[in-house]
């Protein structure tokens, strides 16, 4: 028999009280330990903002529990606000609710005066549908309307892969990647679903939004979205009938999540749509293809069996290694490479195959007709963008690895195709959350899509965060410093209004529609009177976030996300564009440095390419200097008497072999707040315009390009007692405060190819020293004979 929510919450409140929890509510006039705790948690009371963790607690709250309002409830945001930390006396809390007993309390918001159907239909004012949510309970900044503490929600939710088991944070009610002990651990990343009754609205930024930056928001006037009304959970206690007799539920999630990709590989190069006349043998075709490891849907990730967790926590399976090799039919998976396209990118429509880099990539072209002309142009990706090829198989069953190769002669063989490459097989996927309610019927049923990404080697820095910070407070003379291109700029997933994956069928039909484009956004629950805003500031979480404002966009290459095209034009998000294996893309996504997603890592500077430092690593977060390097390739190395930079070619850092040896890490990265990385966006910024780059008209001269000449060879935290920034504090009589950064910068000469076919030298031309605090610098060109230091403003 299923205990009654009112005495589940007893036990809750039983088992925390002693711990500060009753003294804590007992300031807002809440006994936790009444006889008749519901009739204690019914009463009106006197909240006391003042007190930590209460300061945006919302302002229309004034019970312990409020029905169907789980922001307005004091109980609930006492357990669930990650900002509620302290107990009375100033000490931190040292016991905390788990995530099940959140569940419990937030059931227990909804259940306390359960409402028949036709209540809830008249409050709706439309009709409603059973529509599955991934949600989140956060602080005021980081929620839709930024009024106060609130649940914000989303048709989508994002876990990410780990090779350990998933890490309950209670004290920050989040999941934590880090594994205490073990520097090249990640912990998978779960991510939580409920469903709910909602109704369509058109979107209403005043009300339940939905969260998004300006441009967007405009448009979403005019667009649908789906807003939560009320919870639906399993017992006899969340709704009743219009006679008003309890309605025994049994709510059931299932989850399905695929992975397709390597399916993707052999099936678009067979198919005439893309190939035409063409013809391409890979050595795999129907029905193979159709199973695992080409097509899978299991190891990916399944619901938490943990009690603490409480139900429908999707965790993501951990496995030995980020990626591994397939196998099919218990031998090593291969595929014969193909040849590569010899014509000039973009000069024919299909399927175009090229290498990149020491990446096999595959873009799909389609002519386009305009008034001005007509071309080629990419049209969506219906396969992995890019492939990893440079592991042969030989016909003696011994691998041979093309990194051996200098990189004319690896870049030659991928060309040509016709040997045998090993694919590897990822544990990322897209699929979808669905609710099972027999005793709910007459009524649409809308799931969840569901995403398994890859990991963030920034957890303590959202993209929404920084997109925001960077619309709306950055200087407009040094914006341009950072992002140049508007219409490039790295959004976060929540903000694109498209279509997911249409492709995803459920006995043989689409689980989306392409007439859904709302379905990333996120919103909060929908209010009958527009809240007041709570005044006082509290800060950001530092937790893994499961909801689309935490992860990245669609863009090329991509990290959490890629899109496919329908076949009148229409995009759609999809996962199957995504690299094979996932490494291939943060590779690729890395090197073309923080320009996307805006949280990557940047290893720009790492590689001999000319793509700009926009978020430089330190020396450190690098490698070149004691410390760890994120991804397993150490920075560049100067050769002071030779005047020479050596680096690892970026042909031939496998991030792939480096993933299967585990030799990422977040143990650096992941120490980095929001905080610290707006101040290296800013800073780098700054070096630019101090080494007088500016604006162009002309397309040759962008600042891009201006920025590429400039390579990144020392970045560092200038910490205590310098003699270098003393020298140059004095010289321009100056003095530093805060953070301060030091840079050693060069433009580069000629290459010198070494014997090493890993390595290549860049000679020096011309190099600069800057030491940077906000927008001081101070700089001297290392060419001149003498010490000389200049003092610069970067917002003059």
């Amino acid at each position: 028999m299923m205990v009654l929510l009112t005495k589940q919450v007893e036990q809750i409140c039983k088992r925390l009280a002693p711990h500060g929890w009753r003294d804590l509510l007992l300031i807002h006039g809440v006994d936790i330990t009444a006889p008749d705790l519901q009739g204690e948690l019914s009463k009106e009371l006197k909240i006391d903002r003042t007190i930590k963790g209460f300061e945006d607690f919302s302002i229309e709250g004034n019970r312990g529990i409020e029905p169907g309002y789980p922001a307005r409830s004091l109980l609930y945001h006492a357990l669930a606000s990650p900002n509620v930390n302290l107990g009375l006396n100033g000490l931190p809390l040292s016991v905390f609710p788990t995530l099940a007993e959140l569940d419990v309390v937030e059931n227990y918001v909804y259940g306390i005066k359960p409402p028949c159907l036709s209540e809830l239909h008249q409050r709706a004012g439309g009709d409603l549908a059973i529509v599955v949510f991934s949600t989140e309970y956060r602080p005021s900044p980081e929620t839709v309307h930024r009024k106060h503490a609130d649940v914000c929600f989303s048709r989508t939710g994002v876990a990410r892969v780990g090779t350990k088991e998933p890490l309950y944070n209670p004290e920050t009610r989040g999941f934590l990647p880090f594994f205490e002990g073990d520097d090249f651990a990640f912990r998978v990343l779960p991510a939580r679903y409920s469903a709910y009754l909602a109704v369509q609205k058109k979107g209403d930024s005043g009300n339940f939004g939905p969260m998004s930056i300006a441009e967007v928001a405009e448009e979403d006037k005019d667009r649908m979205f789906w807003v939560p009304i009320h919870k639906i959970f399993t017992g006899s206690e969340c709704l009743k009938d219009d006679k008003g007799n309890p309605l025994k539920l049994t709510l059931e999630l299932k989850a399905t999540l695929v992975n397709e990709k390597i399916r993707r590989i052999h099936q678009v190069l067979n198919d005439k749509e893309y190939v035409g006349e063409r013809t391409y043998d890979t050595g795999w075709k129907e029905p193979d293809i159709h199973e695992p490891p080409f097509y899978f849907t299991e190891g990916i990730a399944a619901w938490s069996g943990n009690p603490d967790f409480g139900p429908h926590v999707l965790v993501p399976d951990v496995h030995p290694a980020l990626i591994e090799k397939a196998e099919y039919n218990n031998k090593l998976l291969t595929f014969i490479v193909p040849e590569s396209s010899d014509l000039e990118e973009g000069t024919i429509s299909g399927l175009d195959i090229r290498p990149f880099s020491s990446s096999l990539q595959f873009r799909f072209y389609k002519e386009q007709q305009s008034l001005e002309e007509t071309k080629n142009v990419i049209f969506g990706r219906p396969v992995p963008e890019y492939v990893h090829v440079r592991h042969e198989l030989l016909d003696n069953g011994s691998p041979q690895n093309l990194n051996n190769m200098t990189v004319e002669e690896m870049i030659k063989k991928v060309r040509r195709g016709g040997y045998q490459a090993i694919h590897y097989k990822d544990y990322t996927g897209d699929g979808w959350i669905e609710a099972v309610c027999p005793e709910i019927t007459d009524i649409q049923y809308y799931p969840a899509y569901s995403m398994v990404t890859a990991p963030d080697f920034f957890p303590n820095c959202d993209q929404r965060e920084l997109m925001e910070w960077y619309e709306k407070e950055v200087n407009e003379t040094i914006k341009i410093y950072v992002w140049e291109n508007k219409d490039d700029l790295p959004y976060t997933l929540s903000d694109i209004r498209y279509p997911v994956n249409i492709k995803l069928t459920n006995e043989g039909s689409s689980v989306f529609s392409l007439n859904d484009d709302t379905t990333t956004a996120i919103v909060s629950t929908l209010y009958e009177q527009i809240p007041d805003e709570t005044t006082l500031r509290v800060p950001f979480t530092t937790r893994h976030s499961y909801l689309p404002d935490a992860a990245s966009g669609v863009f090329a290459p991509g990290w959490d996300v890629s899109y496919d095209l329908s076949k009148e034009g229409q995009e759609f998000i999809a996962g199957y564009g995504l690299g094979s294996p996932f490494p291939e893309d943060a590779k690729l996504c890395a090197a073309l440095s923080t320009f996307w997603p805006a949280v990557a890592p940047d290893a720009a500077r790492t590689f001999e390419t000319t793509y700009p430092t926009v978020c430089p690593l330190t020396d450190e977060e690098l490698g070149i200097v004691e410390g760890l390097p994120w991804d397993g390739v150490p920075g560049p190395i100067l050769d002071q008497t030779k005047g020479e930079v050596e680096y690892n070619r970026l042909s031939h850092a496998d991030y792939v072999e480096n993933a299967l040896n585990n030799k990422f890490t977040l143990s650096l990265t992941g120490k980095i707040d929001v905080t610290e990385y707006k101040q290296r966006l800013l800073t780098m910024a700054y070096v630019y315009k101090a080494l007088g780059l500016a604006p162009s008209p002309n397309p040759e001269n962008s600042l891009n390009r201006q920025k590429s000449e400039w390579r990144v060879l020392s970045f560092q935290v200038v910490a205590g007692h310098n003699e270098e920034l003393k020298r140059a504090q004095l010289q321009t009589r100056t003095e530093f405060a805060g953070n301060i950064y030091r840079f050693d910068v060069y433009k580069s000469g000629d290459a010198i190819t070494q014997s090493n076919s890993k390595k290549i030298r860049l000679t020096i031309k011309e190099r600069v020293i800057l030491f940077v605090s906000g927008p001081n610098i101070l700089l001297r060109y290392v060419t001149c004979e003498d010490e000389v230091w200049t003092y610069k403003n970067g917002n003059e």
